[in-house]
């Protein structure tokens, strides 16, 4: 596995949102509004940031590939932004020009060197992975789990990016500081995720997540890109290996398990 593998899934993915069915008729009904309206707004602005300061902090690695994966990376979550946003147009939902949260974690990347600064990214990509799955199951609309299902996809390849990034950033670490590190930031983990639940609790209950067993998913899928930053498989959920020459993650298009919900 390398930089160039994930270069070229990015470049492959490139076309992965054309297809979306952007004729579906179902407009979001008052309550589906009340359910997802505040985290789609919170979710598309944290989405769409343009990536400069991350982009500078990944020259400092001086590895070209690495780069062009990153510049690659940077491209799919702004798509993602611009996905979601086209969606909130047709909903007539506004779209923010700020969020306290988003503007915390632009705050930490901006201040930060290229590991910490993944680490804090790493930390939004989780709980964006844990959020996705919850929207998916708040709404009726075809689309919008449509999008959901696709930037799932996308999000299993950016934790495994992170993850493998990190692995090489830290390789031959270990001891007390190692050990410090891993709970700062898994406490920079349990406040990103009480806040994006107190942000989006709508949203978490409409999905059928309380606060408990959102945080039961939130500690679950740390604990995975955990193992995959230290000695466990960089794979895709269900214990897919990334292949170099995989065009895409094998099985990712299967979650969420349910079928789509269908309006009464």
């Amino acid at each position: 596995m390398t930089f160039t593998d994930f270069k070229t899934y990015f470049q492959a993915n490139q076309g992965h949102y054309t297809d979306l069915a952007w004729d579906d008729p179902h407009q979001l009904t008052a309550h589906e509004l009340r359910a997802v309206r505040a985290s789609l707004q919170t979710f598309q602005r944290g989405e769409s940031s343009e990536g400069h300061y991350l982009y500078a902090r990944a020259k400092q690695l001086g590895d070209a590939e690495y780069l062009a994966a990153m510049r690659l990376f940077i491209k799919e979550e702004q798509r993602h932004a611009a996905v979601l946003g086209r969606f909130m147009d047709q909903q007539g939902i506004p779209r923010l020009r700020g969020h306290w949260l988003d503007a915390a974690f632009r705050g930490l990347r901006r201040v930060l060197g290229l590991e910490h600064t993944l680490r804090v990214l790493l930390t939004a990509e989780v709980v964006a992975a844990v959020y996705y799955r919850v929207l998916f199951s708040a709404t009726y609309s075809g689309l919008l789990q449509q999008i959901c299902r696709r930037i799932m996809l996308d999000e299993e390849m950016h934790l495994n990016f992170q993850c493998f990034t990190l692995r090489h950033l830290s390789a031959g670490r270990g001891g007390v500081g190692a050990w410090l590190r891993r709970l700062a930031y898994r406490a920079l983990m349990a406040g990103a995720a009480l806040a994006a639940y107190a942000t989006s609790r709508a949203t978490f209950r409409a999905g059928g997540y309380g606060l408990l067993s959102f945080g039961a998913a939130i500690v679950a899928e740390y604990a995975r890109v955990e193992r995959m930053q230290q000695d466990g498989l960089i794979a895709v959920r269900g214990g897919q290996p990334v292949a170099p020459a995989a065009v895409g993650p094998v099985g990712a298009w299967q979650w969420p398990g349910q079928q789509l919900r269908a309006a009464p």
